[in-house]
């Protein structure tokens, strides 16, 4: 269970030889709850009418994704700064699979689909343009897949991977700087994430002159730095189920008040790390992390939803 004392979680992780026995198991509810929220859900979900609109299951599942990405990929950069390393795991962790089901919605699932002739659909330059995905550059559509009159993206969740990729790249980039080596550095990153997240969300004129992509990237950014940061002062922060208890009530105020912006970041991370190092998240026991699989083949069901 999550201790109630002092325990830190840096004492919490030398217990556990720096590996959480919850964080499989975390991932892999974060992705169901995707597949449920594009499956059966969409937008219009409890959580999306309780935070004013917000933010709704779909989107939330993937800042959880994000705070354990920056939590866990911290300790290699900072021990090392091997950057070959952590390019080829981080690699073979997302190109190998994602390029099979890009392949697969190309040849398999778009010929079923589509409503052009065979010949048309493989001489579209759309459907070319769709290997772009493989590498986790977005190209959403393949040609005659449509319902109802409109086209269809075709795994449109897969425009997380290149957030995912550069957060990667900006924690390269700060392991490179010294920042994982002298964490003030990546506090002040934080804070200056935060604080333009913050802006962004409750400024309108502000966020209709900022680029779609770039406030994609720091709606999540904000929650992988958030991870890198709680790590590097594991030594510092408390391990305490009754500090997380307090998060999930602050963010669950800020959400009720619409103050999200300001709460999410500050709390949603430290519960997330903290169910991840407990023993409450491991009581269904997992070999793999199956949340990846998942999260990667869920999408063409939606298609199907009445």
């Amino acid at each position: 269970m999550i201790s109630l004392g002092a325990t830190t979680i840096g004492d919490r992780l030398a217990v556990l030889s720096a590996r959480g026995p919850g964080f499989d198991q975390i991932r892999l509810v974060a992705a169901l709850t995707v597949v449920a929220h594009h499956a059966w859900w969409g937008t219009n979900d409890v959580l999306y009418r309780f935070s004013g609109g917000f933010i709704q299951f779909g989107l939330f599942a993937v800042v959880i994704f994000f705070c354990v990405s920056g939590f866990l990929l911290a300790p290699g950069l900072a021990r090392s700064g091997d950057l070959v390393r952590f390019a080829v795991n981080r690699s073979l962790r997302i190109l190998p699979a994602l390029f099979v089901v890009v392949i697969a919605s190309m040849f398999v699932l778009g010929p079923a689909l589509t409503t052009y002739s065979l010949a048309d659909y493989f001489g579209s330059a759309e459907l070319y343009l769709y290997l772009k995905n493989a590498v986790t550059l977005m190209s959403h559509y393949l040609p005659g897949v449509v319902r109802h009159g409109h086209e269809v993206q075709v795994n449109g969740p897969l425009w997380t991977l290149n957030i995912e990729v550069w957060s990667y790249a900006v924690l390269a980039a700060m392991s490179v700087a010294g920042f994982l080596r002298r964490r003030a550095l990546t506090m002040i990153t934080f804070a200056l994430v935060y604080f333009i997240y913050v802006g962004l969300a409750l400024s309108p004129s502000l966020h209709a002159a900022c680029p779609q992509r770039l406030l994609d990237f720091i709606g999540l950014f904000v929650y992988f730095i958030a991870g890198t940061t709680l790590y590097l002062y594991r030594e510092s922060i408390p391990f305490s189920g009754i500090g997380a208890a307090v998060a999930v009530g602050g963010a669950l105020i800020g959400l009720a008040s619409g103050l999200g912006a300001v709460a999410m970041p500050l709390c949603i991370p430290y519960v997330v790390i903290c169910l991840g190092l407990s023993e409450v998240a491991s009581r269904v026991p997992l070999k793999h992390d199956l949340s990846y699989g998942v999260y990667l083949i869920h999408s063409p069901r939606s298609y199907w939803r009445s």
